[in-house]
């Protein structure tokens, strides 16, 4: 399945799909800004042609009316001599043509510099089909690109009809010149456009480095650890997205470490806890096996080896037992009398056969009600039960107690024993052993404590000891009475106990 996926997946880098995108997205910005740019330098060159020729057609029609011939101080009797007159007065733009029929002549009016004016003389099919067509403007196509034409009908001061009294005035723009400028233009700013993208991708280049730096430092990171080195951790910077993405990494580091270190001590002490037992064993069934082993030396051998069997198998349900304290249902709380779980606790330490010559008594026993796992509590303290019968004598006093205050709901289990100094105490707690016994400073009995601190955390409580004072060694661990979501829950269950009870009596 994960090979599936990986052939799925993308094989080109994040970085280079960052500058793609952006370079994909600025190249479709910066290509319809050339193409509009383009467009609308064209529309702006036809139209200017149609405004210039628009002009010069309404300035003809206007002399054609008013105008005055300068030596009669009258309108012209001459159609031939109006347009010559109105040529001689004008001076056409680049591209520009005005151009006059009359009496069967062609004139033009221009400068040598623009030849716009002998390119419409010098093609009659071009200007027949301008002098031809019955619309009074146009465009068409000619040898020398595209033509905007426009063209007047002017009369002499007689107004008659004919050859000799009508003429017309032809204004027509050769857009061509300037077409090629504004592409030329256009190329320009596409030119500027690529430039300005090249220079977008080697900007996005070195910013999406920036962006994918923590993402690479996470990925070396995680390749540097190994199994036999788990401290390595990704170094925060900022309070960005990415800087959360580290903070989520090194706590998943921080998990993956401590589970990690569980797992190995676990594998220790189970090595510990059973290896010596398997030994014992080991060199026990070795004695049987010699002939001259006498009766009551097999039998006191045999009772050895059923001990550390035995021994083997509380340690094999302590380790599975700890093995299930991070499972979610580890526990299952309900809300249950305190005093009434100790009372159970210590009936079931003094049934006859549980624990010989050893005598348990209830200290302190609290008036309350917690929100906890009965059966889990109740192993935990048989633990710290198992634990001061190992260490103290025939006949000594065991006590078994609960209390609570602030919240918390406290067992213990306390003997005579030696005392320990904090050294010792801490090591306990730390290393999962049990308290040493006389003569066998460090050595380990079992995995009780473990069992207990594992209880204690499950419900969110901590496990403790407390040796001195004259009072001997207790071992204990508390509890919050309730869970902070659980408390409304707790009440209720609290007053449905109540209410049976209260019926049960009555």
């Amino acid at each position: 399945m994960a090979d599936i996926h990986e052939h799925q997946g993308s094989t080109v880098s994040a970085r280079l799909r960052i500058v793609g995108w952006i370079v994909l997205t600025t190249a479709l910005a910066l290509l319809a800004v050339t193409v509009s740019m383009r467009s609308i330098m064209s529309g702006q060159v036809a139209e200017a042609a149609n405004v210039g020729i628009a002009q010069e057609i309404e300035e003809f029609r206007t002399f054609a009316a008013e105008g005055l011939d300068p030596k009669t101080a009258r309108p012209f009797s001459s159609i031939g001599e109006l347009m010559e007159r109105y040529l001689a007065r004008q001076q056409p733009m680049a591209g520009e043509a005005i151009l006059a029929q009359a009496n069967g002549r062609v004139l033009t009016a221009g400068t040598a510099a623009n030849q716009a004016g002998t390119w419409l003389a010098d093609d009659p099919v071009l200007l027949g089909r301008i002098l031809d067509d019955a619309k009074t403007s146009g465009i068409l196509e000619s040898n020398h690109g595209t033509v905007r034409w426009a063209k007047a009908e002017a009369k002499d001061a007689s107004g008659a009809s004919g050859a000799g009294h009508q003429a017309h005035l032809v204004v027509a723009h050769f857009i061509g010149g300037a077409q090629e400028e504004a592409n030329r233009q256009a190329t320009m700013l596409f030119g500027v456009a690529a430039g300005g993208l090249a220079l977008t991708a080697g900007i996005a280049w070195l910013a999406a480095g920036q962006i994918m730096r923590p993402i690479r430092t996470m990925s070396e990171t995680a390749a540097s650890i190994s199994a036999n080195d788990l401290s390595a951790r990704v170094p925060v910077e900022g309070r960005d997205d990415l800087a959360q993405l580290a903070r989520t990494l090194n706590a998943m580091l921080d998990r993956v470490e401590a589970s990690h270190l569980a797992q190995r001590h676990f594998i220790a002490e189970a090595r510990e806890h059973l290896g010596s037992p398997q030994r014992k064993m080991a060199a026990a069934l070795q004695k049987l096996n010699e002939e001259e082993v006498p009766r009551k030396q097999r039998g006191r051998i045999i009772s050895t080896a059923q001990a550390h069997i035995s021994l083997m198998g509380q340690t094999l349900a302590d380790l599975e037992l700890l093995a299930q304290s991070s499972d979610p249902d580890f526990i299952q709380r309900r809300m249950v009398p305190v005093g009434e779980v100790t009372a159970d606790v210590a009936a079931a330490a003094a049934r006859p056969g549980a624990y010989p010559d050893r005598r348990f008594r209830i200290a302190e026993s609290a008036k309350a009600q917690a929100w906890l796992d009965p059966l889990r509590v109740a192993q935990a303290m048989h633990q710290l039960i198992q634990n001061a019968v190992a260490h103290t004598e025939d006949g000594e006093s065991i006590r078994i107690g609960s209390a609570a205050a602030k919240g918390m709901a406290s067992f213990w289990v306390a003997n005579d024993g030696p005392a320990l100094d904090p050294d010792q105490a801490r090591a306990l707690l730390e290393n999962y052993r049990s308290a040493p016994e006389a003569g066998q400073q460090g050595s380990g009995m079992g995995l009780g404590l473990a069992v207990v601190k594992a209880v204690a955390q499950a419900h969110g409580g901590t496990a403790w000891v407390e040796s001195g004072n004259g009072n001997g060694t207790s071992f204990g661990f508390s509890l919050p009475q309730a869970d902070a979501g659980q408390g409304i829950r707790c009440e209720e269950e609290f007053a449905q106990s109540m209410a049976s009870s209260l019926g049960g009596e009555s």
